[in-house]
């Protein structure tokens, strides 16, 4: 069944995960227990032990999810490779020789100056299930495994979505930036909700190749959103062979581990400019990452907007890394046929990408390794610059007295 009738089914199931929460602890505190106890000892003799009962009794597919996110915690830990392959050729070649296995693999260790239980013991060593378990890279409590384990199976489900739609307050612009790092098609658009922003993300049953690269990038936004004051998904994923449709709903509050926080400014340009700008404007606020801007039928991220206190004048402020004059140019253009007149934009002149000329514009600030404040005020509150008192010199210090 082809991609696009299972889009036309009116019938889609909804999806219920199978999350890990705390009434599983118990039982993640049990695995993690045995499994640090079998630190060491070889995968196949852990495979054993895992297929048998544990002390306390365990989901089977839970479990499943668990041994495969320990899995990926850590990697095992082999014998060289070639150490491995050399005990393989002595043994080999001294059995060709000599039809008594315990003989031949006493002159076998002989050369290779091992013990015969060294040498049995590194003949596979190199082998997936001869390797060492090893140790998690750090002390992992239960409610983080459960947590692991939801985004495995979050990630296993939106591996097989065709289109993902999300409506998000707070926060956005850091999701709409993770979906740009990370290479996702995506549209944005002012939400249904007032101050929600919707995002319309294809998925990877949507592309022909690199469906699996795409997964994986598109896993990586589910912990992005939990930052978010407010956040809504719904994926329309591909199931059973490509037979059925069904729809994951994610929102606040279900059990997402969040990534980590990121910094407070994206660049030390932006962080020098809120800072220089707030000591010298007074009157001013700078609000850091404000809501997005309708324009069109698309949305705008700028990086600050600037509040008056008393009269409540806005600006928005942009500060660009590399550009062309063609870029500017159409971003000024396109703001002004969406009647915004309150943008400034701030252009690095040393991370110009064409010759071609820039025409000057009142609302564009040039700089090199920092934006001047003084420049900016001049824009949106010209008055305040006369009432600015001068900075004082300082004091020359006389030389010494030889």
């Amino acid at each position: 069944m082809s991609l696009s009738r299972l889009a036309e089914l009116v019938s889609i199931r909804t999806i219920s995960p199978a999350y890990l929460t705390e009434a599983d602890y118990p039982w993640l505190r049990a695995l993690l227990d045995e499994r640090d106890r079998f630190v060491g000892h070889k995968r196949r003799h852990w495979k054993i032990r895992v297929g048998e009962p544990m002390p306390i009794a365990a989901p089977r597919t839970k479990l499943a999810v668990a041994l495969r996110v320990l899995d990926r915690m850590a990697q095992d830990q082999a014998s060289g490779a070639a150490r491995a392959r050399k005990a393989r050729a002595a043994v080999f070649a001294q059995a060709a020789k000599e039809p008594e296995r315990a003989i031949a693999l006493a002159q076998a260790a002989s050369l290779l100056g091992m013990s015969p239980e060294d040498t049995m013991d590194c003949l596979f060593a190199d082998l997936p299930d001869e390797r060492r378990l090893a140790p998690l890279p750090a002390p992992t409590a239960p409610c983080e495994l459960a947590l692991a384990c939801n985004a495995a199976i979050i990630a296993s489900l939106l591996s097989r979505a065709l289109r993902i739609r999300i409506a998000a307050r707070g926060q956005v612009r850091a999701v709409v930036r993770h979906i740009r790092l990370m290479g996702l098609l995506c549209h944005a658009v002012p939400g249904a909700a007032k101050d929600e922003v919707s995002l319309e993300v294809s998925g990877p049953y949507a592309l022909f190749r690199h469906t699996r690269i795409y997964g994986r990038a598109l896993a990586s936004l589910v912990p992005r959103l939990a930052w978010c004051n407010s956040y809504r998904l719904e994926a329309d994923c591909v199931l059973d062979s490509g037979t059925t449709l069904g729809r994951l709903m994610l929102g606040t509050g279900d059990p997402v581990a969040p990534a980590r926080e990121l910094p407070a400014f994206d660049s030390k340009v932006e962080e020098r400019f809120a800072r220089a700008f707030a000591k010298l404007a007074r009157g001013w606020d700078v609000v850091r990452e404000p809501q997005p801007v309708a324009v069109q039928d698309a949305l705008i991220f700028p990086d600050f907007e600037l509040r008056h206190r008393a009269s409540g004048e806005r600006w928005m402020l942009e500060i660009v890394g590399y550009w062309t004059a063609d870029y500017v140019r159409r971003k000024l253009a396109m703001l002004r046929r969406a009647n915004i007149e309150r943008l400034i934009v701030c252009i690095d002149e040393e991370r110009c990408c064409a010759d071609a000329p820039l025409d000057l514009d009142a609302r564009i600030v040039r700089y090199r390794r920092k934006v001047d404040p003084r420049a900016v005020l001049e824009i949106v509150d010209p008055g305040a610059l006369m009432l600015e008192p001068a900075s004082p010199r300082p004091r020359s210090r006389k030389a010494p007295a030889r």
